[in-house]
């Protein structure tokens, strides 16, 4: 006969096997997604990145071992190939996602947190174009600029000749106006919620202090969001390299806007008339950006993530 002790002991058991087989039963779809659309694809994109195709007699087209895709890459960069225009591009998008959306986000955020006259209606337009089809957003402004739209109304009123910007060298220019314009809603929220999580009191006792609303902002409000901040900040250099616009449906990668995720876009599906399919190059092009990116990535999280001990 068991003792009292022991049925505790076994009815604790089952309820921890229970309460294991609950937590695996949930992650079992996660894991295996991870493991074949993520484990899987990465692994055969390895293997492809140091392959080419080659005829063999009789047997077809046969794979072989070789470094031609990254003499490729490396051929491009050093040229000022299009490689190399593909990554100021993508530094260039990223730079202003991080020098002027970011800013900008933590800014409005502020003005919605602190309240000012007419917030509910500024905080509706500011992220109406989260909501609003990109597809739909992007035919907006495109029509801004073409032939019959706003923009060739404007030049004609002043006289001057009229050429649509988005079919000329610098159409870059527009398109990283269109991501700041568009770009900044979702972040937004984001620093809202994190705003919204501190204390009063901690601000009251800035207005003791004599704090104006830039020393607050500045002094109190960012170093207290900063986990919220560092977060964001890590996952967009994790994805530095893939920063982009809407390049496909504004300009098609012409007149030297390709961004680098653009370009490996291109050859990976051959949907662009520009680029031809080759997704031996577009491999070994995405393990380059995977091997310079990754070490920053480390070395950013550890900076920002660092705990001073005394």
């Amino acid at each position: 006969m068991e003792t009292t002790s022991g049925v505790k002991l076994k009815t604790k058991n089952v309820a921890k096997r229970q309460e294991r087989l609950f937590v695996f039963s949930l992650l079992g779809i996660p894991i295996l997604f991870f493991l074949v659309f993520w484990l899987y694809v990465n692994l055969d994109s390895l293997a492809l990145a140091f392959q080419r195709e080659k005829i063999a007699a009789g047997d077809g087209k046969q794979l072989y071992f070789t470094f031609a895709n990254f003499e490729k890459v490396f051929t491009q960069f050093v040229k000022n190939g299009e490689l190399l225009i593909a990554l100021k591009n993508t530094l260039l998008f990223y730079s202003v996602a991080l020098f002027i959306v970011l800013p900008i986000s933590i800014l409005m955020a502020y003005f919605v947190y602190k309240k000012i006259a007419g917030y509910r209606f500024f905080r509706t337009i500011a992220y109406l174009p989260n909501i609003i089809c990109s597809s739909a957003l992007v035919v907006l402004f495109k029509y801004t600029f073409m032939v019959g739209g706003p923009y060739q109304a404007i030049l004609h009123s002043l006289g001057k000749a009229y050429k649509n910007p988005l079919m000329t060298d610098g159409a870059i220019k527009y398109l990283l106006i269109y991501s700041v314009i568009f770009g900044f809603g979702g972040n937004m929220v984001v620093f809202g919620g994190a705003m919204n999580s501190i204390s009063q009191d901690v601000l009251e006792a800035g207005k003791i202090d004599g704090c104006n609303w830039f020393q607050e902002l500045i002094r109190l409000i960012i170093p207290m969001i900063w986990p919220t901040i560092s977060t964001i900040l890590v996952l967009s250099f994790a994805s530095i390299l893939s920063s982009t616009g809407p390049i496909l449906a504004m300009t098609g990668g012409d007149y030297n806007t390709a961004t680098l995720s653009f370009l490996l876009y291109g050859y990976a599906t051959g949907a662009v008339k520009s680029i031809s399919q080759d997704i031996y190059y577009a491999s070994a092009i995405g393990l380059t950006m995977t091997a310079i990116t990754f070490p920053i990535v480390l070395v950013l999280r550890k900076v920002l993530y660092r705990e001073d001990k005394e």
